[in-house]
């Protein structure tokens, strides 16, 4: 780095961390789900409870594997206008360890969730799958691949860590291989996790498609926390001259590309199960055809994609904050509303099919994990330097033009 660039780096401020009225929303969240989800074991409806915590904990767990993803992928596709953000994924990566523990605790809930976990020796579908889908093979592949996203993700911020201490291109190139190894290993531990925790609510439905839809699921979100942050962040003037209307438009297009991404993969496995006609695929949609699901059904394409999509089609709203925040907002809680429909119709309160119903438990729960996460985000975002200023890509990221 040249003696003038060195120069032009605005001085960086202390530790940051979000606003007190974010904290104290957050612990509100967490008091009032947890008060709610309580309360819901309580008077017996043990279905609905542990319905609603799989929501919550699948839904934050999805934001803490994103931040290793997202750090992997900007690691490899050499994405020098995120340097000055790296901070916000790699304090995602904090939830994991947390969150493994947590979505863990679903063995206890496994009886009431899962109907391959009772013995059905009359089902023979059940019976052939039991190899895979028994509770020891789910504690031991889960948990498996929530040890491996917690070593990976230390892995990538240790390497971060060191690069503030020492600087240089070393800690970025064992980022690389890390990332390169970690991207591999991903797609098969996310199958899994997703397998087991969503697709096995239905054990005898079938689809290919299921684990990329998750993907997708995982990456819109997290994309879309990410610019609520950077937003604030630019909002506020934090971190002025480090990030700005630049960077946040490159964030903003990687948003409105996700949008799409979702709805080609969403479109793509409906279309196929309608095309097949075949009665082991089409008892997916049809159990949240009937029921009362149907509007709930309707809403979800609405709120991930169409409205998303058409606001974040103007230069101007991918390059301010307030309408960037706003968009981000509403796919944040179209995630709820989408792990809310894998979940609800396949577990049912009582005899006979579930029945819709506002979320109301399931929200509250999902708002106490949401409140959970930020604040161990919060703690993790000031843990150290704001922004990596010994990262020889600092240079190219301060002089980015999108």
């Amino acid at each position: 780095m040249s003696e003038t660039s060195i120069h032009a780096v605005p001085h960086a401020p202390g530790r940051i961390g979000l606003s007190r009225g974010v904290r104290t929303a957050a612990l509100a969240a967490v008091a009032a789900g947890g008060a709610t989800l309580a309360w819901t074991f309580g008077r017996g409806d043990v279905a609905l409870a542990w319905s609603a915590y799989l929501i919550g904990v699948f839904f934050v767990l999805g934001l803490g594997v994103f931040g290793v993803a997202w750090l992997a992928i900007l690691y490899l596709a050499g994405a020098t206008w995120s340097v000055t953000m790296r901070r916000i994924p790699e304090a995602m990566t904090a939830w994991l360890l947390p969150g493994g523990v947590l979505t863990m605790v679903l063995l206890f809930g496994a009886p009431t969730l899962y109907e391959w976990s009772q013995p059905h020796p009359a089902d023979e579908l059940l019976v052939h799958k039991a190899p895979f889908l028994n509770t020891t093979m789910f504690a031991a592949l889960v948990g498996a691949s929530l040890i491996a996203w917690v070593v990976f993700g230390s892995l990538m911020v240790s390497a971060s860590k060191r690069q503030d201490r020492e600087g240089g291109m070393r800690p970025t190139q064992i980022a690389r291989t890390t990332s390169a190894l970690f991207l591999v290993l991903f797609a098969i531990t996310l199958s899994i996790v997703s397998f087991y925790l969503l697709l096995s609510l239905d054990a005898h439905w079938f689809s290919t498609m299921f684990a990329v839809l998750v993907f997708t699921d995982v990456i819109q979100t997290g994309t879309a926390f990410v610019a609520i942050v950077a937003g604030a962040i630019v909002l506020t003037g934090t971190l002025k001259g480090f990030v700005g209307e630049e960077h946040l438009h490159s964030l903003a297009k990687m948003v409105f590309a996700t949008t799409g991404f979702w709805a080609y993969i969403y479109f793509c496995q409906f279309m196929l199960i309608w095309y097949a006609n075949l009665p082991e695929e089409t008892a997916y949609f049809m159990r949240r055809w009937n029921e009362g699901w149907f509007p709930y059904l309707l809403v979800l394409p609405m709120l991930k994609f169409v409205v998303p999509f058409l606001l974040l089609v103007p230069r101007s709203a991918k390059r301010h904050p307030k309408p960037l925040i706003a968009v981000s907002m509403l796919i944040v809680f179209a995630q709820f509303w989408e792990l809310y429909l894998m979940v609800g119709p396949a577990v049912a309160h009582g005899d006979g099919p579930a029945q819709a119903h506002l979320p109301v438990v399931e929200f509250a729960a999902t708002a106490a994990f949401v409140g959970l996460f930020v604040l161990v985000f919060n703690r993790a975002l000031g843990a150290h330097e704001p922004v990596p200023l010994k990262d020889p890509a600092l240079s190219a990221c301060l002089s980015y033009h999108a």
